[in-house]
């Protein structure tokens, strides 16, 4: 099923149309402007923001190179790859963008014990434990109990990162309320004279938000470095925070042409556009002006197989090894080839016409947990 997300000028206005399996709605909320903001004052405010809110001693750039292989090739509609696996060799892909802003909100408050928040395989816990350890920050993570303890993948490395007593593990039982047990854990350490903090699970804050806004200024580099206007830009979602950094980004710098196709790994459209319309509020008190009314076209793509949320089966595990032997990329199953082959399924469908993008958001350290199943290919459900 296909679920489609139409950009429009309406606020807070929902509405759907049934055709084919698809459903339309429109990624709106916040304050719209009643007058037209010049387009170089969002930009110049954009640039801003890059150069006063982020850690300027961490990378933020990505290159984009040819893809070939894999997916399906035609001359008039050239494939590139944007490299976000390239960012940070520590941390799984585009989720370094969130840290440009985060870490330095977190330095200048006088935090010193952060809660972290996320299931025992999180590419968030893990990522963000190696760069606050680094820094000297104390930490405990809340980790959704496992159904299997053993130490592989992610869970492994955490339990590297952090001794016994920093992890608590939250049964399935407690889990919906753990954002309460953070914020009594933040309190303890509060009344002991520690300044604590918590990052929500995904990084769903407000302070990540100046640094996911730099893909699309950089998205806007490679463009011009490259001589292409994108006419088509895949990326994919599971908390979205990433997602909606670069749509809100684009919106600031007026690049409204592509249409910008979501695979869904996790969540729900509905999910998605709360978020949004949340990041879009805070953007808007952050830069002290409405945002500009145009938007990209957003299409919403349920993944092609294993649609469930870390889910993997024996295609996406022969697609692991196709994708590496034909590409030269080594991507993690759960999210970056299971994001691959929906394009390559949605492209032999419709085949595009003019460049396409397609954003490598992962990283090969997530294939860390999976070594015995692809070396045999037998699914895991």
């Amino acid at each position: 099923m296909l679920l489609i997300l139409y950009g429009s000028n309406k606020p807070n206005k929902l509405y759907a149309h049934t055709q084919q399996n698809s459903i339309r709605s429109s990624l709106s909320g916040g304050i719209h402007p009643t007058t037209e903001w010049p387009e170089m004052s969002f930009i110049k405010l954009l640039q801003q923001l890059t150069a006063s809110h982020l850690d300027q001693d961490l990378n933020w750039q990505s290159r984009c190179h040819p893809l070939k292989g894999y997916l399906p090739q035609n001359a008039s509609a050239p494939i590139y790859i944007k490299r976000e696996d390239e960012l940070n060799a520590n941390v799984v892909g585009t989720k370094h963008r969130k840290y440009l802003s985060l870490l330095p909100v977190l330095q200048h408050s006088g935090i010193r014990h952060v809660i972290l928040i996320g299931s025992a395989h999180s590419n968030n816990v893990l990522g963000l434990s190696q760069m606050l350890s680094s820094r000297g920050y104390a930490i405990t993570a809340l980790v959704k109990e496992p159904g299997n303890r053993a130490l592989t993948g992610n869970h492994l490395l955490l339990n590297m990162l952090l001794s016994p007593d920093q992890i608590r593990y939250i049964s399935h039982q407690q889990w919906p309320d753990v954002e309460q047990i953070a914020h009594e854990t933040t309190q303890a350490l509060n009344q002991h004279s520690v300044k604590a903090t918590v990052i929500p699970e995904g990084g769903y804050s407000e302070a990540v938000l100046p640094g996911i806004l730099t893909v699309a200024t950089d998205l806007q580099r490679n463009s011009d470095q490259l001589g292409i206007d994108f006419d088509t830009i895949w990326t994919d979602s599971g908390t979205g925070v990433s997602a909606i950094g670069l749509l809100l980004g684009m919106r600031l710098l007026g690049i409204t042409r592509p249409t910008v196709h979501i695979t869904q790994i996790a969540g729900t459209p509905d999910e998605f556009q709360q978020r949004y319309c949340q990041f879009e509020q805070w953007l808007e008190k952050l830069i002290a002006t409405p945002l500009p009314a145009q938007r990209p076209e957003v299409r919403f793509i349920r993944p092609a197989t294993a649609t469930s949320y870390g889910s993997i089966n024996k295609t996406i595990l022969k697609e692991s090894w196709s994708i590496a032997r034909e590409t030269g990329l080594l991507m993690d199953p759960v999210y970056s080839v299971k994001h691959l082959y929906t394009v390559k399924q949605e492209m032999n469908l419709n085949p595009p016409t003019g460049p396409q993008l397609v954003f490598y958001n992962g990283g090969t350290l997530g294939m860390s947990g999976f070594q015995s199943q692809l070396a045999s290919q037998e699914p895991i459900v």
